[in-house]
């Protein structure tokens, strides 16, 4: 089958959403399936925001449709007056008015563009894979045009019971939650990545006429890791026990559990230790920093922060960690979340130390490390204990876990499309 996927984010550009599209997309030609990408156009985007090394990891015979240029909100700053001017509506509108998120252009280009790419490359079917999430408002325009085309919608967040984001205003929110209703009505399929995710759906959008919700996780590429250790070289981390995190930290994901145990721990056994932090210079580097000033000089010598790695140095850095460390939020709602590093941290095959809500993130790391690398917050000294275990020397790379591999995470699409 002529398998369109529709997200603002694809290969080059260095975000999670991207790495989820790669990994459907060799599923899907694994199948034996033709892919089309309709995305933003990596022609129209900065050179600075393209991962060169994610592009050349693109499958040959993916199709690309370049639709829409860089949208306002992900800029760091408009170039001129109308810019901002129209960064400032483009902030404001989905907070006054029915819209999911600020990618307004984006979903205006989709209704123009989208009925004509699935017409003139004759495609057997759409999978729309959100965020972000103003794509759906296209799909009433792609239904009308193709009255029985398959049509999935892939959340890799929820829009509406989002405990993250969730709209201060109770009218707002209603108004959203309708619109969702109704847009969603389109689709034949609704994917979700957690059972959580599934059931916090089904309490907050209700069921949908005609709308099935499968469960389908993200996936842990295992050929395309082998295949990046084996073109580019190991780095050297240098003496020492190296533990490494890789992403963005959020208010509710941040490193101080990690640093608290480093604080418990004698000082001999903790001044082996390296934490080395991968995280934007902005946001990420401030949280980072306040974590920094709650502990001690000891522990704070530990931590090296580093700029963003490109995505095929990132994945060789991940294998050469001794530990790889993961925090998720300490609440209940935070268990819905399974965060898409994870993923990469699989494919790297190196224990992962995991601290946050026992949700589903827990439990693949629990069948993957151990569940003795899973720890609630507040527990400082069992995740020094766990620490300890490093200084007995490198532990062995894990087995590939199957499990996770894009042809079985990615089943229940493979299924539906035969």
């Amino acid at each position: 089958m002529r398998v369109a996927i529709v997200c603002y984010y694809s290969p080059p550009q260095p975000a999670i959403a991207s790495h989820r599209v790669l990994r459907m997309t060799g599923a899907l030609l694994k199948a034996g399936h033709q892919v089309h990408w309709v995305s933003a156009d990596p022609a129209r985007l900065p050179a600075a925001s393209l991962d060169n090394s994610l592009a050349a990891w693109i499958p040959q015979g993916v199709v690309q449709h370049g639709i829409d240029g860089q949208a306002l909100n992900t800029k760091p700053a408009a170039d001129n007056l109308w810019e901002k001017i129209l960064r400032n509506l483009a902030w404001h509108m989905p907070r006054r008015f029915r819209y999911p998120d600020s990618f307004i252009s984006w979903a205006r280009q989709l209704k123009k563009r989208l009925p004509a790419i699935v017409r003139d490359n004759q495609l057997d079917a759409v999978l729309m894979c959100c965020s972000p999430h103003n794509q759906i408002l296209a799909l009433p325009v792609l239904r009308g045009a193709f009255p029985d085309l398959p049509i999935y919608v892939d959340y890799r967040d929820l829009l509406s019971g989002n405990p993250w984001n969730p709209r201060a205003n109770p009218r707002q929110a209603q108004r959203i939650l309708e619109l969702e209703r109704a847009m969603l009505g389109y689709a034949n399929c609704l994917f979700v990545t957690t059972g959580q995710a599934r059931e916090r759906f089904t309490a907050e959008v209700g069921a949908i006429d005609g709308l099935e919700v499968k469960v389908m996780p993200n996936a842990a590429d295992f050929e395309l890791a082998t295949a990046i250790g084996s073109t580019l070289p190991p780095p050297d981390m240098g003496a020492g026990i190296h533990l490494g995190f890789f992403g963005t930290l959020f208010p509710r994901r941040r490193l101080l559990p990690v640093l608290q145990a480093l604080e418990v721990m004698a000082a001999p056994d903790r001044q082996q230790l390296r934490l080395h932090v991968y995280c934007d210079p902005h946001t990420s580097a401030s949280l980072l920093e306040a974590d920094l000033e709650r502990v001690e000089a000891g522990v704070r010598e530990l931590v090296v922060r580093h700029d963003y790695l490109p995505y095929a140095e990132a994945q060789r850095t991940m294998q050469a960690m001794d530990a790889l460390i993961l925090v998720n939020g300490g609440e209940a709602d935070d268990a819905v979340f399974v965060p898409g590093k994870l993923c990469d941290y699989l494919m790297a095959r190196r224990p992962v130390l995991f601290i946050g809500y026992p949700g589903e993130a827990a439990a693949m790391v629990e069948r993957t490390t151990g569940a003795a690398w899973c720890h609630p917050y507040g527990v400082q000294d069992a995740v020094a204990a766990t620490l300890r275990t490093l200084l007995d020397g490198r532990p062995a790379d894990l087995p590939a876990a199957e499990e996770f591999s894009p042809d079985r995470s990615f089943a229940p699409l493979l299924d539906l499309l035969g």
